[in-house]
């Protein structure tokens, strides 16, 4: 590894102590930023305030997130007159909180639908925020989860039974993890795994019966 690689390893595992809990033999040069694109953070989503996150859900994510459902490719923010793709809230807002995972699904989401491994206003490549997502909170199975999803959609099937792997074995109890590895499991034909995991979201108390009709459809839903 040549050295001016190592020392960007150092730098930034040293701004981002959990960095160090994953080998960094598996880590992209790319996704190693050399500057922080938001003036808060990093903070661990799970754990900062309800004041931490008003300070940077309300500008930078709030609204993108109701143009990304609304399907709109732009928005402007009311208050400065600024015009903003969808993406380019959720990238300050991924700079914030890492493992944001309302911001983190966005992004995959507008990737995949857009077929561009760079969303317009992201700043990385969706896989970037995926890797510092799982460097800076190793043990949060909701990324792992969304990761595994990530992976899945894009047929990288071992990558995504990896990720999975990972979010089961962390045994969280959190519906929506248990939502995204149906739906990543249903995606690389681990049917009875996809079964597994929506059965266990509903138990957790998911209420959207997409998941199940989509079990049904395929013939792969047993009571």
């Amino acid at each position: 590894m040549p050295i001016l690689r190592i020392s960007l390893c150092i730098l930034y595992l040293a701004a981002f102590p959990g960095y160090a809990q994953e080998s960094i033999e598996r880590y992209d040069a790319e996704c190693l930023p050399l500057h922080r694109a938001a003036k808060h953070g990093p903070f661990d989503y799970n754990k900062a305030t309800l004041a931490e996150r008003h300070l940077v859900e309300r500008p930078h994510f709030d609204e993108h997130y109701q143009a990304y459902r609304l399907g709109k490719g732009i928005l402007q923010k009311k208050t400065d007159h600024i015009i903003e793709t969808p993406a380019a809230g959720f990238s300050y807002t991924l700079w914030a909180f890492p493992n944001h995972p309302l911001a983190l699904a966005a992004m995959e989401d507008i990737a995949f639908k857009q077929k561009k491994d760079t969303p317009p206003g992201a700043q990385l490549k969706v896989h970037c925020y995926f890797q510092r997502a799982v460097r800076f909170t190793p043990e949060d199975p909701l990324v792992r989860s969304l990761y595994g999803y990530y992976y899945a959609r894009r047929g990288k099937k071992q990558e995504a039974m990896m990720q999975l792997a990972k979010a089961e074995s962390l045994d969280s109890g959190i519906a929506d993890v248990a939502v995204y590895s149906a739906f990543a499991y249903f995606e690389i034909s681990e049917f009875n795994k996809s079964l597994e995991a929506a059965k266990q979201a509903y138990q957790l108390g998911y209420q959207l019966p997409g998941l199940r009709n989509k079990l049904e459809r395929a013939g792969k839903w047993k009571d």
